[in-house]
């Protein structure tokens, strides 16, 4: 694995690097096969949309990538180790499909954050200075840094998927897994959150989102991968199929 120090906020991994290898890899729940026969390498830098109809194994294949299903068979290497032997899981961000925020839960938007940044700490650890840096910058970098006091229940449900976001973002993942995160969510939020996400590109994270509807993210998006019926189907580089623009 080529990685270098990190900067302020940026990835650590030599642009190019394999960060996610896997190689006729087979998830699923229970021992039951969902995806099989999965090979598929995304490197440091890329904006990989996983597509395919419901049902298809796209959340499973990347849900097994996270571990959290069953890896079956095969080969899976995250930044260059066994899955097996990784132990750096907050390099692996991860913002699931339902990621709005319950109207019981009485916390504010850097309460629910700072949670994000644990990983990092331990489990003895104590938030220091840097660590209410991250927490403000990831605020910032979600559009959010003016409603860090606010509670949660008091969001819109655009704004409670920014928090979400933000606390991935809070452990200083290099690469950001995201499950249909434009499902329900109205076009001035798709628009929203475009932006945030170019702004994490910018800053070299490397993208995964699971996703019906590539348009809303086609203008940062490298690569799309089509699964079906738990196989990896096409893998072709987005301007293929990106949208027409008038």
């Amino acid at each position: 694995m080529t990685r270098s120090r990190h900067g302020n906020g940026g990835s650590a991994t030599t642009p190019g690097a394999p960060v996610l290898d896997l190689v006729d890899a087979s998830f699923g729940y229970r021992h039951r096969p969902v995806v099989t026969g999965a090979t598929l390498t995304v490197r440091a830098g890329e904006r990989l949309a996983v597509i395919g109809p419901n049902g298809s194994g796209k959340s499973t294949l990347v849900k097994g990538v996270l571990g959290l299903n069953d890896h079956l068979g095969g080969e899976v290497r995250l930044f260059g180790t066994p899955m097996a032997r990784f132990r750096d899981r907050h390099l692996l961000g991860y913002v699931p499909q339902r990621h709005t925020v319950s109207a019981t839960v009485r916390a504010t938007a850097t309460e629910i954050v700072a949670s994000g940044r644990l990983p990092r700490l331990g489990l003895l650890g104590r938030p220091g200075r840097e660590d209410r840096r991250v927490i403000a910058e990831s605020l910032a970098l979600v559009g959010l840094d003016d409603d860090g006091r606010r509670e949660v229940a008091d969001l819109s449900g655009g704004q409670q998927r920014r928090v979400l976001i933000a606390r991935a973002l809070a452990a200083e993942p290099e690469v950001l897994v995201m499950d249909e995160p434009t499902a329900g969510v109205d076009a001035a939020n798709q628009q929203v959150l475009a932006e945030v996400l170019h702004r994490l590109v910018d800053r070299g994270v490397t993208l995964v989102v699971v996703t019906h509807d590539i348009d809303p993210l086609a203008s940062l998006l490298t690569r799309v991968v089509t699964v079906d019926t738990g196989r990896i189907r096409e893998d072709v580089p987005a301007p293929a199929l990106a949208p027409r623009r008038p």
